[in-house]
């Protein structure tokens, strides 16, 4: 596994201090939200979640918790790419709320590791509704006077790239990671692939300094 694509256990790994991470609870499932193959009944989206949690060990895309950062106690959500694309879907947005909310109570910054192909598709509409939950959520903290440093892996595209990233106060990126709002699959034919770059995205200024991976602690 390369730099850019490490589980989000081992990207937390890098950045806390030793043995400093406490994974924060789940949030409980809402009423109603386990009806089979999601809100879309998308034939297979159970089997899918059941092969994502076997693959990665994780129950869901993202995984939030506290822990220092050289001594700097800071919430830290870590997306998991392996668990479906690192999408969002309700039960995404369910924990990232949950962890926003716990930042406010508790004056901590966040740290949003980001590596994420956009919304949940087999959840429709709903997993867009998220990205207004998530940007709710990053504007109550930016109010609270509470800093939130993105760092952005390989991939950030679709709303991940536009709630967490480009909505933090300070975004940092891995080298050559993809990055932006259209992924690879959906941009036109003629698109020239260098412009979907970290380096691409610092040039711009829609981001702010190219990290490498040993960085990432010290630079935080």
């Amino acid at each position: 596994m390369t730099e850019r694509r490490l589980s989000a256990r081992a990207v937390v790994a890098r950045v806390a201090d030793e043995a400093s991470f406490t994974e924060l609870p789940a949030p409980a499932a809402k009423s109603g939200s386990g009806q089979p193959d999601g809100p879309l009944s998308w034939q297979g989206y159970d089997a899918s979640r059941a092969r994502a949690r076997e693959r990665t060990g994780e129950e869901e895309s993202v995984v939030c918790g506290t822990a220092t950062v050289q001594g700097t106690r800071a919430v830290l959500l870590a997306f998991e790419f392996g668990f479906l694309g690192g999408s969002l879907g309700e039960r995404t947005g369910d924990r990232l709320e949950s962890a926003y909310a716990y930042a406010r109570a508790h004056r901590l910054p966040v740290v949003p590791l980001v590596a994420t192909g956009g919304s949940r598709m087999q959840e429709g509409m709903l997993a867009l509704t998220q990205l207004q939950r998530v940007a709710r959520q990053s504007i109550l903290t930016r109010e609270a006077g509470l800093p939130q440093i993105a760092i952005l892996r390989d991939p950030t595209t679709g709303g991940g790239w536009a709630t967490l990233g480009a909505g933090a106060d300070i975004t940092l990126a891995l080298p050559t990671a993809q990055i932006g709002f259209a992924g690879s699959r959906v941009r036109p034919p003629d698109a020239d692939p260098t412009a979907y770059t970290a380096e691409a995205q610092v040039a711009a200024g829609a981001a702010d300094a190219v990290v490498r991976p040993e960085e990432l602690r010290g630079v935080l």
